[in-house]
């Protein structure tokens, strides 16, 4: 073989060498995944992990349609409900106004009773929304007047 030929296969061989190791190497596992947390205190907070150093704290909307999960119609303000596909700033005040004024929402389904918001824009929505169960309100015994 000439010495041209030598040199070509052993600079083709030390061209693909370098691929050809990364190939057979073994790709790292993935970071073990956890549920989403806030973390610190503003204005020095952010999302991580329950074990994250840090006192925890509730996700803000904002931070909870970023991460896919859904906000709390009950619960929400204006400004975190405006960021809702389908709904406007308009409509999610009329939202809040609406809760106020006729109580909470039993279920997602219910905010067609709002104004402004028919069919299209309910299915928009329905995905990035939750009704969470309400707290138990317990009464007290003697609530009954003593009877």
């Amino acid at each position: 073989m000439a010495p041209a030929r030598i040199a070509l296969v052993l600079v083709l061989a030390a061209a693909l060498l370098p691929s050809a190791l990364r190939a057979q190497r073994r790709p790292e596992p993935p970071a073990p995944a956890c549920e989403p947390q806030g973390r610190g205190t503003p204005p020095r907070h952010w999302i991580g992990c329950a074990a994250d150093e840090g006192p925890g704290r509730a996700l803000t909307g904002g931070e909870r349609l970023l991460l896919d999960l859904p906000l709390d119609l009950n619960r929400a303000a204006a400004a975190e409900l405006a960021l809702v596909p389908g709904l406007s700033p308009r409509l999610a005040e009329e939202v809040v106004a609406d809760r106020e004024r006729r109580g909470p929402f039993r279920e997602v389904g219910e905010l067609d009773r709002v104004r402004g918001v028919g069919p299209a824009r309910l299915a928009r929505a329905r995905l990035h929304l939750a009704v969470e169960a309400a707290p138990a309100v317990r009464v007290p015994a003697d609530a009954d007047g003593g009877r």
